[in-house]
């Protein structure tokens, strides 16, 4: 693959081993090719400036200025990239900080590494040059069928992945998390205010309560966890959960894999700049990831 047809990378860590082995790791597969490394805040972004990357993936602390000081300046120039922040640091406060500054992405340290090249590609997917390789997928709004099958498909495969985790089709959590997730693919803002604005909806679908809808989506969570639940929901957002995820996080989990999978917006849902603000309840459980 020509270096042009490839995603341009940046990276940004104090730890020049770290940035190796990490330019390494992105390099592997072919298909990504790192432009620039650097250990300071004012070197990021000269090279940003300089290279015009694809993606940025730096930590938040770095020499001289840090990583949000280079989301200020970029925001304050224009520079449109994917920014990626790696960070040992799982405040809430600066991982929201750094997703009103352009953040499209934040994960914690240690990472994944094959989680970590997934979500660059997921993330780039609208950027990337297509080569005829590839059958582009888009949503026509005007042809309804379309849409339907659309539809339908998210619906099927929402309901494998929540078999794989365990959950049984005969509870009534199932069919719950199942209309939540797909309300979510579609529209990241109905995570805001979950207890007065999905579980009644869902539940004037149901002809039941929002109290009944909130118990069966979290006992539908509980018997995912005894099951399969847990390594699924490893498989797909990359944090090792220790304690089982609140309704919030399980179904804003769901809804940003199933949206970057359908190519809808690829905002992450956990720290995403939509819904960061409205789901104040997630943080972040990275730490027992490895970059491999």
């Amino acid at each position: 693959m020509q270096v042009r047809n490839k995603i341009r990378v940046v990276i940004a860590d104090r730890d020049l081993f770290y940035l190796q082995k990490l330019k390494l790791c992105l390099e592997r597969r072919g298909d990504m090719v790192v432009v620039g490394m650097a250990d300071n805040g004012p070197a990021v972004f000269h090279m940003i400036q300089e290279s015009a990357p694809d993606v940025v993936l730096m930590d938040v602390i770095l020499g001289e200025k840090d990583g949000v000081w280079v989301l200020e300046q970029m925001k304050e120039q224009k520079k449109e990239c994917v920014c990626i922040m790696i960070s040992a640091i799982d405040s809430d406060t600066v991982v929201r900080r750094a997703v009103a500054m352009g953040a499209d992405y934040y994960m914690a340290k240690p990472i994944q590494g094959e989680l970590l090249l997934e979500r660059i590609r997921q993330l780039t997917e609208p950027i990337r040059p297509y080569d005829g390789k590839e059958k582009l997928w888009t949503v026509q709004r005007e042809e309804p069928i379309a849409e339907r099958q659309r539809v339908s498909g998210l619906e099927a495969e929402i309901s494998s992945l929540l078999s794989r985790m365990g959950v049984p089709a005969s509870i009534k959590g199932y069919h719950f998390i199942r209309q939540a997730v797909m309300m979510a693919v579609e529209d990241p803002e109905v995570m805001i205010g979950i207890t007065k604005g999905l579980y009644p909806d869902i539940a004037r679908m149901y002809h039941t309560s929002a109290s009944k809808v909130e118990r069966a989506i979290r006992h539908a969570v509980e018997s995912a966890w005894k099951k399969n639940g847990r390594q699924v929901y490893f498989e797909i957002s990359g944090y090792h959960m220790i304690e089982k995820p609140t309704n919030g996080q399980f179904i804003a989990i769901l809804a940003e894999y199933f949206r970057m999978r359908y190519g809808q917006s690829c905002q992450m849902v956990s720290y995403g700049k939509e819904a960061a603000k409205a789901t104040a309840d997630l943080h972040v459980e990275d730490k027992l990831l490895l970059l491999s």
